[in-house]
């Protein structure tokens, strides 16, 4: 099993992260292209792409499930699922108005999905969105979304940001560290890390209330 980070390079530099199940079955994590790059990727290296999952409703997270087969099961937060549809909370209604009408399958707090012998687990960690969420495999590896970056953590400013939520959302990934220990950590933007980092340098790890 191993993850491939794939960088869309556009107004926001955002991460689509993708699994490898073995050498041809893959899992998505995040898909923020604003063109088919992505699905000219999976094509051009033979991939069959068996699932989607989403970090967070955020158009620069979703754009590219616009050229994906509505057919490939979609994950999303129960709670974020409705900025799919809304471009003002997507924070898109600036710019090119993003509406995905995909069907979608709505996640809860520490539901667990088995595909194949992996099974990816919703850490609920809303905050940046409220539906905001991490998602960890089989205990070894944590996509992040825009919850935690290398060195730093998700803005909450945003239409359905909740700042009150922050420490608390942050707490779930420290205890993850304390039972589990150390693990990769893939964000939403930027470098991917390590979860010991984060505990022991990022400034609002170290400092949770």
């Amino acid at each position: 099993m191993k993850i491939v980070t794939l960088t869309y390079i556009g107004d926001l530099v955002a991460n689509t992260h993708l699994l490898f199940l073995n050498d041809r079955d893959v899992v998505a994590f995040d898909l923020g292209q604003r063109n088919d790059s992505f699905k000219r990727y999976i094509e051009n290296h033979n991939l069959n792409l068996k699932a989607i999952f989403i970090t967070h409703g955020h158009f620069d997270h979703i754009c590219g499930l616009r050229f994906i087969s509505k057919d490939i099961p979609l994950y999303i937060s129960n709670e974020d699922a409705i900025l799919l549809t809304d471009p003002y909370k997507n924070c898109s209604s600036e710019g090119t108005h993003v509406i995905i009408d995909n069907p979608y399958i709505a996640l809860n707090d520490l539901d667990i999905i088995k595909i194949d012998n992996v099974e990816i687990q919703v850490i609920n960690t809303p905050f940046h969105s409220l539906g905001s969420v991490c998602y960890m495999i089989n205990h070894e590896d944590l996509i992040t979304g825009d919850t935690l970056f290398k060195s730093v953590i998700g803005r909450c400013d945003l239409p359905t940001s909740c700042a009150r939520f922050i420490d608390e959302s942050l707490k779930r990934l420290k205890d993850i560290y304390q039972k589990y220990g150390d693990m990769n950590v893939y964000p939403g933007h930027g470098e991917n890390t390590t979860l010991k980092r984060e505990v022991e340098k990022n400034f609002y790890m170290r400092n949770i209330k």
